[in-house]
């Protein structure tokens, strides 16, 4: 009978992290984009995505609105997504944003800076027909640390379809 308890046991701890993992997820919404075919979870709690006029992407907030999170696609001028990136980045600074990180490669970018108490977390990559999609979090500073694990699935979850 013991022997058996113990079994018992084990296997509800060997099941506890699947169930941990299937609630996080759970705690997500998908939206998706027809347009330029890209994919990004969104929390649960936030808004749903609001759709722009032009079909690009949209918006959603955070329960105390508070908390802004803007997703797009476009199809960059000339110089493909290198450029566009730079391009964006400049746009920030020109905008009074302090752009304190940025990261670039061929499939991918990731740009951050503040403004006042403000913060943002700006992510692109490339998706079908030389399209690009992008997301930006922007939120109190005072909350990075509560947004850390949101902008790290916010960044798994950003992904093209297929072309």
């Amino acid at each position: 009978m013991r022997y058996v308890a113990m079994r018992c046991i084990a296997f509800a701890v060997a099941l506890a992290p699947a169930a941990t993992a299937q609630a996080v997820a759970d705690d997500w919404k998908p939206y998706g984009n027809a347009r330029y075919n890209y994919w990004i979870d969104v929390p649960r709690d936030f808004t749903a995505i609001e759709e722009s006029a032009n079909g690009d992407g949209g918006t959603a907030r955070s329960p105390d609105g508070n908390a802004k999170l803007a997703v797009w696609g476009s199809y960059p001028s000339e110089g493909g997504f290198a450029k566009d990136v730079k391009w964006r980045i400049g746009q920030e600074e020109a905008e009074g944003w302090s752009v304190a990180y940025q990261r670039r490669k061929s499939n991918w970018a990731v740009w951050s800076g503040s403004k006042g108490d403000r913060v943002y977390y700006e992510r692109a990559i490339p998706v079908c027909n030389d399209a690009v999609a992008y997301f930006r979090l922007e939120y109190d500073k005072a909350r990075a640390k509560a947004f850390d694990p949101v902008i790290g699935r916010l960044v798994k979850s950003l992904r093209g379809g297929d072309c």
